[in-house]
């Protein structure tokens, strides 16, 4: 019985999240919700006792995300080039700057202790343009701190019930 209830309250749980933040997209008619949501709900519920599912590094590794990937379209000058989803193709100037904001990324993550796997979908939104304005990046600012704010009660709920199997941490 443990695992049908583990299995539905992680669906559910996920899934919640996720409503959370369409409903407020849609209200305010904003695209909320985009790639780099899915891991860091994923973390949220079912890896609740991860250190990368803690609010510090959701914000914090989801914010260098977007800073790296913003960066090293600027230091490569890849802001123009061909957006990888408009055109079914990566170029050059894309690749590089993926690459580096996956580098740049990985590396403070790491250094300010913030490990974020979705934070590298993040970056990779921005280097290879599918969210490359400043109005994207106020949007995953706001998505971001609303799944942390509203993921944090159902992370603590399920590290203290145990509902899913913790994760183990290394």
């Amino acid at each position: 019985m443990t695992k049908i209830k583990n299995l539905l309250y992680a669906s559910f749980g996920e899934g919640a999240l996720i409503l959370v933040i369409g409903a407020i997209a849609l209200a305010v008619r904003r695209p909320l919700i985009f790639a780099s949501l899915g891991p860091t709900a994923y973390e949220l519920v079912e890896k609740p006792l991860a250190p990368s599912a803690r609010t510090y590094n959701i914000i914090v590794g989801h914010m260098v995300g977007l800073g790296a990937g913003f960066l090293s379209l600027w230091l490569l000058a890849a802001w123009n080039a061909p957006k990888v989803v408009s055109v079914g193709f990566i170029s050059s100037p894309r690749l590089w700057a993926a690459v580096l904001s996956v580098v740049i990324t990985t590396a403070t993550t790491l250094a300010l202790k913030a490990s974020q796997p979705a934070s590298l979908s993040t970056t990779l939104l921005v280097s290879l343009g599918s969210m490359q304005t400043l109005q994207d990046a106020f949007t995953i600012t706001i998505a971001v701190l609303i799944i942390a704010a509203v993921g944090e009660p159902l992370r603590r709920h399920f590290a203290v019930t145990r509902l899913v199997e913790p994760n183990r941490v290394e």
